[in-house]
């Protein structure tokens, strides 16, 4: 039992040490502004603190990064030095619910505004108090996980996961809550006796922290509908739920189609404003299985879920996707064996599926009809991977189901070796290509020209 303990500190322990150090380096590198609407987050977040003015009289604040300043070395005294005209905003407290999620980076960047009023000095602050959020959030989630501790460690280190904990986004805050709900789920499914008030606590806590994050992570809450009824104590309800699993797994078949059912019927609810099922289900497979319709399929959505960086200017080759995603799966299929219940791994899957088809509706009437006003779409616009990739971990149990059909043995330290391997090599390609994207006056399309002449220079 030692021994299981050593190996989940020791993933903990190193994911610690390579977040603090990957984050510390993006924080000092990545351009102000550089995060999709991350100008918009900022003026969401600094509302917290001042007159409450709305948001679109805060718009001034919400601009893109200025790429031609970082290119051209000018950026430090045009965003670091000089001041901005935060002065005429009141200091006044405007903490709503759904700016709860926002309450980290706008301390930080409360701080900022006290030491030096300019952006990138706030910006910076801001960033900060949301990296360590991510930082202490998602080390606890590891360390006190019962099983995929790997493939969380992996997840949160991802190139894209780094992006978003290094920003003032609302991401940060949404990623921990999935990793911590997560956590909890695996250690209820392992246990074998009532709850105490300590862990009744712990289901509050969490549920609190989902609902207030985005309103896609609510559906980790179908997680607790299949935990151990065991937990709850031996009474009617209890026993009512036992029966229920025990007939929804004689009759298997049948519940697959009623589930089936259930979702058509939910597609045709959804779409009912909007040409009804036929055609909502044909906007969904448009989306998802023809890239030659949604040309952003790959690009942006697929490859986005690990590494499509800035405002989707600049991403990770698709080989290197390709691999991470073959090494999540080695490493899901390679866990330790950990006993829970079928329907818990199965909810995973749910879980995974459900989030895209939620965040698809969303984005079709908010973005692709309200906003775009592309009435005649026959695709969701706006889909992009960094939605889908703290939900990445709901698919790791799966790989408990996987291992009676692939053997994978790999030992703790091959596992460790891999781990630091592939996680610095994701984030050194991640650097490399913010800094010539962005540092580089022509995007470092000739960096090795340029380099050599450089070189050549100096001798």
């Amino acid at each position: 039992m030692q021994v299981v303990e050593n190996r989940d500190n020791q993933v903990s322990k190193i994911f610690l040490i390579l977040i603090t150090i990957f984050g510390s380096v993006t924080l000092f590198l990545q351009p102000i502004f550089s995060v999709p609407d991350e100008g918009t987050h900022f003026a969401i977040a600094y509302t917290i603190f001042h007159d409450g003015k709305s948001n679109s009289e805060f718009g001034r604040y919400a601009q893109g990064v200025d790429i031609p300043s970082y290119r051209d070395r000018s950026f430090f005294s045009k965003h670091v030095v000089k001041k901005g005209d935060f002065k005429e905003n009141k200091l006044e407290l405007h903490l709503g619910i759904r700016k709860i999620q926002y309450l980290p980076q706008a301390v930080g960047m409360l701080i900022g505004e006290m030491i030096y009023p300019s952006y990138g000095v706030i910006m910076f602050f801001g960033r900060l108090l949301n990296l360590i959020l991510y930082i202490v959030g998602m080390y606890v989630a590891i360390k006190k996980a019962k099983t995929a501790q790997w493939v969380m460690a992996m997840v949160a280190l991802l190139p894209m996961s780094i992006q978003q904990a290094v920003s003032v986004s609302y991401d940060p805050f949404f990623f921990v809550s999935i990793f911590l709900a997560f956590s909890l789920i695996t250690n209820l499914s392992t246990k074998k006796e009532p709850l105490t008030f300590k862990w009744y606590a712990y289901i509050v806590g969490t549920v609190m922290i989902l609902f207030f994050a985005k309103t896609s992570a609510l559906a980790m809450g179908l997680y607790f509908m299949t935990l151990p009824t065991v937990l709850f104590g031996n009474n009617y309800v209890t026993r009512v739920m036992d029966n229920i699993w025990k007939l929804c797994d004689k009759y298997k078949k049948t519940v697959i189609m009623l589930g089936i059912l259930a979702f058509l019927l939910f597609l045709k609810y959804e779409f009912r404003n909007y040409g009804g099922l036929l055609k909502g289900s044909q906007i969904l497979l448009n989306t998802f299985t023809r890239p030659d319709i949604q040309t952003g399929l790959d690009p942006i959505l697929t490859s986005g879920i690990i590494g499509n960086f800035g405002w989707l200017t600049h991403r990770l080759p698709e080989w290197v996707i390709i691999i991470d995603f073959i090494f999540l799966t080695i490493m899901a299929i390679s866990e330790k064996k950990v006993d829970v219940k079928k329907r818990m791994i199965v909810t995973g899957g749910m879980v995974y599926f459900l989030n895209i088809v939620l965040v698809s509706l969303v984005m079709y009437v908010q973005w692709t009809l309200d906003r775009l006003k592309w009435v005649d779409a026959v695709f969701v616009e706006g889909n992009q991977g960094r939605y889908y990739t703290p939900f990445l971990i709901c698919l790791a149990p799966i790989g408990l189901i996987l291992q009676k059909y692939i053997k994978i043995e790999i030992s703790e330290s091959t596992k460790k070796n891999l781990f630091l391997g592939f996680s610095v090599f994701n984030f050194i390609y991640f650097i490399v290509l913010m800094v010539l994207f962005y540092y580089t006056h022509d995007g470092g399309v000739n960096f090795l020209p340029h380099l050599g002449n450089l070189i050549k220079g100096i001798k």
